[in-house]
């Protein structure tokens, strides 16, 4: 009887052992911060003010805390695309500029909205035009050709009947330089991420003629999404979920601290400028991470983009939305 009991408390045990061993294989899996080694991610950004949450992420240890260790990329000539196919980069902040090469199959998916705001285009003091309806049969100047800047431009250039292939010509300048251009007449306007539009603006050289932070149509829509390699999604998803969770909390902070995300930026070297005006720029942006809203922000830049015709007029933008948005929760 007692070796009886005995075998029957022997094998309750060792079911309780199996049982406990396969939970925590389970919570491993699916919450990185569980794991022993850090999970590594490459994270690329371009050094602007709108990527403070990134920024954050990595000097506040919230991708640590999140069971990542992180590797920042600067992102400069080498193409994106050829990043992100041969495993180079894994998340990046990804904007309308990247619609139209994740149309033609840049394998990228959007988790969740960043922020609004921080695309500006700006005019000599003296400069006779007044906004997008005189930019007709001038010289644009941008920091890419094909970048953010000039999607959002042409978009907005389309709406009014101006064709943004033949009816302006574009130039391509650092965006250090792009003030230099416009002072020396290259160019009649220029349209580039913050904080160089603004920077112009408080030297008194520029006027502002365009801003998705305050203009009617883009101050509530977000601009800037958190973008992720379609590979690690597929066969990663608690990483993925862990660094959308890092980048909205960073986002969080940032919105409540603008003034000491902009001075960490500058101080570490992450971004030119000054630290005033980068910290006023990032008080102005709304940082949101919202699914729904995501989504919403997502169709209204993929629907404006494909009634200018930057966007196949064949792509169905429910479709596009439904195979390029992951709902991380």
């Amino acid at each position: 009887m007692k070796k009886k009991t005995l075998l029957i408390i022997l094998a309750v045990v060792i079911t309780v052992s199996l049982v406990a061993t396969g939970c925590g294989q389970k919570t491993a899996v699916q919450d990185t911060s569980a794991k022993g080694t850090p999970e590594t991610v490459k994270v690329g950004y371009y050094g602007g003010t709108c990527e403070a949450s990134i920024y954050i992420a990595h000097e506040k240890g919230i991708f640590q805390k999140k069971g990542l260790n992180v590797e920042l990329v600067k992102l400069g000539a080498d193409p994106l695309k050829e990043a992100i196919a041969t495993g180079k980069l894994d998340v990046i902040q990804v904007s309308p500029a990247l619609f139209k090469p994740i149309e033609q199959g840049l394998d990228i998916k959007v988790t969740n909205g960043v922020h609004t705001g921080c695309i500006q285009a700006v005019a000599p003091v003296n400069s006779s035009i007044q906004g997008i309806k005189d930019l007709k049969g001038k010289t644009i100047g941008v920091d890419a050709i094909g970048g953010v800047p000039m999607a959002l431009l042409s978009v907005e250039l389309g709406k009014l009947g101006i064709d943004p292939k033949n009816d302006v010509t574009w130039k391509a300048f650092p965006g250090p330089q792009l003030l230099q251009a416009l002072e020396k007449q290259d160019i009649d306007i220029f349209a580039t991420w913050d904080p160089f539009p603004e920077l112009a603006v408080k030297e008194g050289k520029a006027r502002k003629i365009f801003s998705t932070t305050h203009d009617q149509h883009y101050k509530d829509q977000l601009c800037c999404f958190v973008g992720v390699n379609g590979k690690l999604a597929k066969e990663k998803p608690e990483v993925v979920k862990a660094v959308t969770e890092a980048i909205n909390e960073a986002g969080k902070w940032v919105q409540e601290n603008p003034k000491e995300a902009a001075r960490i930026a500058v101080e570490k070297q992450y971004i030119s400028g000054d630290a005033e005006t980068s910290g006023q720029l990032l008080g102005d942006y709304k940082f949101i991470s919202d699914p729904v809203v995501s989504k919403q922000s997502l169709a209204a830049h993929l629907k404006a983009m494909k009634e200018q015709q930057i966007l196949d007029p064949a792509t169905d933008i429910d479709k596009m939305v439904k195979e390029v948005f992951i709902d991380m929760k």
